[in-house]
């Protein structure tokens, strides 16, 4: 009787574990990713870049470029990288929206719509091609893993 209930224990623990064990450490993991997007050969501040997978079964990345132009992934966790194959590279930029008081507040919702208002005038800081914003029509490819920084100089 004692034999059955350790035999049944330990076949009941196997099968509760066995999905748990399936997940850890099986398949691709994302490689680290980083990168530079210039326009006509001078850093892009504050850009999106979003690595699309060609394929279906691919998970997108991102990353916002920094003052020099630089940029590193995420794909789950931050800075994680990107999964290994095939991209199409998405660059897209957007003024940033300055904001007042506390957003919620009446009077923040008011400094909100004006500051977007006067953004409206403004002309952005960086001007991206319309094709560079299309997964369909980019001109930018990219397999990871790279090899060395991705270099996108736009034109």
């Amino acid at each position: 009787m004692m034999t059955k209930r350790v035999h049944w224990a330990r076949s009941l623990s196997a099968l509760t574990l066995a999905p748990l064990l399936a997940g850890c450490g099986g398949g691709p993991r994302p490689v680290k990713v980083s990168g530079t997007v210039t326009l006509n050969g001078q850093p892009v501040e504050g850009a999106m870049v979003q690595f699309v997978p060609v394929k279906d079964d691919g998970r997108p990345a991102t990353g916002i470029t920094n003052a020099d132009g630089g940029f590193n992934l995420t794909t789950v966790e931050n800075l994680d990288g990107a999964m290994p194959g095939t991209y199409k590279v998405v660059i897209t930029y957007r003024p940033p929206v300055e904001t007042g008081p506390a957003q919620g507040t009446e009077q923040g919702m008011r400094a909100a719509m004006k500051a977007q208002a006067q953004q409206k005038k403004v002309k952005p800081k960086y001007v991206i091609p319309p094709a560079y914003s299309d997964p369909a029509r980019t001109p930018v490819a990219q397999t990871v893993p790279a090899a060395g920084p991705v270099k996108i100089d736009i034109k």
